[in-house]
C-alpha cells in the first residue's frame, strides 16, 4: 500500500481549516468529493469534461493504486485537483481556490512581461539596414 499526500479540510472546535501537505498530492474521487462538497457524478462529470477539452489527458492525470485487500483505486493529482477547483462552484471549491491562489502569492517573486508589437513598417532599430525586418 502506497502512502499518498491528500487536501482535506480539519475541523476544529471554532473553525474548519483546509490542510494543504507539502509534496506530491493524489487523490481519490471519494476524498475529491469530501474536499469540494459535490456528488460523485458531478466531480466525475467534470473530470469528463477536462478530458473533452483537453485541458489535461488521462495518462497523466491519473493512475491506479492498490489499497488493502487487493482492493485498486483510482486517483488523480494535484494538477486535476486545482482544475476542479476553478471548474466546480461550490463554497468548498471557492475556499480551496482562496488558499491555494493565497499560497501562490505568498512565495510569489515580482516579474515584468515585455510584450512588443509593431506593424510591417520599418522598426527605428532595423532602419540603417543593421537588423531584421518582420512584418506581422
Amino acid at each position: 500500500m502506497e502512502e499518498r499526500n491528500i487536501i482535506k479540510w480539519n475541523e476544529y472546535s471554532e473553525y474548519t481549516e483546509l490542510t494543504v501537505p507539502s509534496g506530491e498530492i493524489w487523490m481519490s474521487e471519494s476524498e475529491m468529493v469530501d474536499l469540494f462538497g459535490v456528488f460523485i457524478p458531478k466531480l466525475r462529470n467534470a473530470i469528463k469534461a477536462l478530458y473533452k477539452e483537453e485541458l489535461i489527458k488521462p495518462f497523466e492525470a491519473e493512475r491506479t493504486i492498490k489499497k488493502k485487500d487487493n482492493l485498486y483505486i483510482t486517483v488523480y493529482n494535484m494538477e486535476v485537483v486545482l482544475l476542479l477547483a476553478f471548474r466546480l462552484d461550490t463554497y468548498q471549491s471557492r475556499a480551496v481556490r482562496r488558499e491555494l491562489m493565497e499560497r501562490i502569492g505568498r512565495n510569489h517573486k515580482p516579474f515584468e512581461v515585455i510584450l512588443t508589437a509593431h506593424t510591417g513598417k520599418e522598426c527605428p532599430t532595423t532602419q540603417g539596414g543593421g537588423g531584421v525586418k518582420r512584418a506581422l
